[in-house]
């Protein structure tokens, strides 16, 4: 600030300051509001860069557009979707595990698996391309024919009785907190929720949708049918989805999800061999 007083032909000399000494009161005058000036645009500087960082910082962080009114309802977890159905549940994916849009089938698991495999043509090729003309049967399936206690002792499940984080297809192709649903969250998706046989873009399926407070939100499951040896079997008629936790009482089955155009319910008729579809969940029922 001295050296802007200095530069000014106007100001006074040192002698004039000292015969005037309103003039020289007047010089450091403006020098004040000259450097109340520049401080207050530096401020404002500093502040809008504030500002817009954290409003970048968050928004790099948000939902893609969710305003925060919905984010109880509906969120992004990374790149996927999720919306939340009814009070005290888990967040649910919007699209299995594989698929890009909600009405697309996705990758088919069996029970245990963490691969995951897809059609091409009459084949199934597996995800990361790894193998083709895989076949959904006992010999593929290293969980068909394991009690609890050994798919404890091997590792498979945890003392929780579902699959370990390193067996949970969810978990492996999604990370962070993603996991498969248990029974009894497929359970409170069939009573928590409304369910609407429909057609979305030509894929048979059912929209379910929360009650109350939660009309607003739904998840598409489609018809994804099931992988029964090479063949898929029940495409746009049939879902079939996994749970994570194994059938006590026999050695073969594990519970999930079924449905078609009149019938929807949880049962552990399902054999692990069997190529299903996966809806991930986030969080935990409370």
């Amino acid at each position: 600030m001295t050296t802007g007083n200095l530069s000014n032909p106007g100001a006074p000399a040192d002698g004039a300051a000292t015969q005037n000494p309103a003039s020289a009161h007047g010089g450091l005058w403006k020098v004040g509001i000259a450097a109340a000036i520049v401080a207050g645009l530096a401020l404002v500087f500093a502040g809008g860069w504030w500002f817009g960082a954290k409003r970048n910082s968050r928004f790099s962080r948000s939902s893609g557009g969710d305003s925060s009114s919905e984010q109880d309802r509906r969120e992004k977890g990374g790149s996927h979707g999720k919306v939340l159905l009814w009070e005290g549940g888990p967040y649910w994916a919007e699209t299995n595990i594989g698929a890009e849009k909600p009405e697309d089938y996705g990758y088919y698991f069996w029970w245990g698996d963490t691969v995951g495999y897809k059609r091409d043509g009459d084949t199934w090729v597996a995800s990361d391309g790894s193998s083709r003309n895989f076949e959904f049967d006992a010999k593929n399936t290293p969980t068909w024919d394991k009690y609890i206690d050994e798919l404890k002792s091997e590792g498979w499940i945890t003392k929780d009785e579902v699959l370990a984080p390193k067996h949970d297809a969810a978990h492996k192709h999604w990370g962070g907190d993603w996991r498969m649903p248990t029974k009894q969250e497929l359970e409170d998706l069939e009573e928590k929720c409304d369910w609407e046989w429909t057609t979305k873009n030509g894929v048979n399926g059912y929209i379910v949708r929360g009650k109350g407070k939660y009309a607003s939100a739904s998840i598409f499951l489609p018809c994804a049918g099931y992988g029964n040896g090479a063949s898929l079997s029940r495409a746009g008629s049939n879902g079939d989805y996994w749970s994570s936790v194994p059938y006590s009482d026999y050695y073969c089955y594990s519970w999930s999800l079924s449905f078609n155009s009149s019938y929807h319910g949880t049962g552990y008729d399902c054999r692990r061999g069997y190529g299903q579809s996966v809806r991930p969940v986030q969080g935990f029922t409370k």
